[in-house]
């Protein structure tokens, strides 16, 4: 690598680890709003809290890192652009393609990362997540033991608890169970305890009653008890019927399943798409970046700036984006479509290499001085009697 191709690198790498840093946060912000209603629902605290925003960090960098790629390219040769120093490069010989090569190395060298997130860290951060989601779920007395509070343990259940006691006898107990919208049934008691009725979790309660309303809500039914066990099986998850999802399986597992797990062509077209998905979405660190560098370099100079073409490698980097989750959604409807996630990708890179190497061979042969593999220029070469690529050099 030379010392021009370095000094790009390095110009590039800055950036980058900006926009890493604020769209992680953005992200993060986004996706943990689903784990609070999770932890909170369930009554665990802040360390679980914790543990599950760090199991989502993995599918935060697999969007962030696409992202931050495009950003730090456009941003970093803008800005050499507006301060002259790839024009002098251009005006010194070097080829649009040669400019780009740092660009490329930045590429590879971020897709070698993404591809390890993607093909393990993301499978298996997502295979912990739900084990643990399920776990949190099963926990039914972290959901019940919370006083003072009124609780959402499971959909249509609602819990209160005035006081706990220090041998864990509840006291002041509010239970509703409204699964069924038109008989919803309140148990009301003096004290309970949380326990196990033939190897089932339950709730005893003792001196209270349970109030339904009968007939669409027309007639109140009322039955005083002494004690009552309320079954709560019906609101734990279970792990043995759980399935894994395609998002929690590798690659090798999702582009040829198992006709066992993938029993419908729906599901099977699934798995095919997640596990290309997988594979293909790491080559998207260097078709961004590629494409940001041809729309950037291509045109000739002006003083007026690159706002348009700033604009337009934005642009056309999100549209590359969103027509591969097009390809991604075709694949999962017909898998026989499956090369397209490919083709996406590579031919952006294709389209990018073409456009630049195009501009080089329109201005045809000149003569001009050759840079050095040190990225210095020859001595003695004479000066370049056109200019091939149209920049002008910066007037004060």
């Amino acid at each position: 690598m030379t010392t021009l191709e370095r000094y790009v690198l390095r110009q590039m790498l800055g950036p980058f680890g900006f926009f890493v840093l604020v769209l992680t946060g953005i992200v993060w912000l986004m996706l943990s709003l689903k784990v609070i209603n999770i932890v909170v629902n369930n009554g665990q605290g802040a360390k679980v809290f914790l543990e599950f925003t760090a199991l989502l960090l993995p599918m935060v960098l697999s969007i962030v890192l696409q992202l931050s790629a495009l950003a730090a390219s456009v941003y970093a040769l803008h800005r050499l652009m507006m301060e002259s120093e790839i024009i002098a490069a251009f005006a010194a010989g070097a080829s649009q393609l040669r400019m780009s090569r740092p660009v490329a190395i930045f590429g590879l060298g971020l897709a070698a990362v993404l591809a390890v997130d993607t093909l393990y860290l993301m499978p298996t951060a997502a295979r912990q997540m739900r084990d643990r989601v399920a776990e949190v779920r099963s926990d039914v007395a972290a959901g019940f033991i919370r006083d003072g509070r009124f609780l959402h343990p499971a959909r249509g259940l609602t819990v209160y608890i005035r006081e706990i006691t220090s041998q864990g006898e509840l006291r002041g107990v509010m239970v509703q169970d409204a699964r069924d919208r038109a008989r919803p049934v309140t148990y009301t008691a003096k004290s309970g305890f949380l326990t196990r009725v033939d190897d089932r979790p339950a709730l005893v309660m003792f001196e209270g009653q349970a109030q339904r309303f009968e007939q669409g809500g027309e007639r109140l039914s009322l039955l005083r008890f002494d004690s009552l066990a309320y079954d709560l099986s019906h609101f734990v998850s279970s792990d043995s019927v759980r399935t894994r999802k395609a998002s929690e399986r590798f690659f090798w597992e999702l582009i040829n399943p198992d006709p066992t797990v993938a029993k419908s062509e729906k599901a099977r077209g699934k798995f095919i798409a997640e596990g290309h998905e997988q594979l293909s979405a790491p080559i998207y660190a260097v078709t961004l970046p590629m494409l940001a560098a041809a729309i950037l370099f291509g045109g000739a100079f002006s003083r007026r700036g690159f706002g348009a073409r700033v604009a337009a490698a934005l642009v056309c980097g999100a549209l590359v984006r969103i027509i591969g989750l097009g390809a991604k959604s075709a694949t999962t409807g017909e898998p026989a479509l499956w090369p397209l996630m490919y083709a996406v990708p590579i031919g952006g890179i294709l389209i990018a290499m073409w456009m630049m190497s195009r501009e080089r061979w329109r201005a045809g042969p000149t003569k001009r001085r050759d840079v050095d593999d040190d990225g210095d220029l020859s001595a003695g070469d004479p000066p370049p009697s056109t200019n091939p690529h149209g920049w002008e050099p910066a007037r004060a």
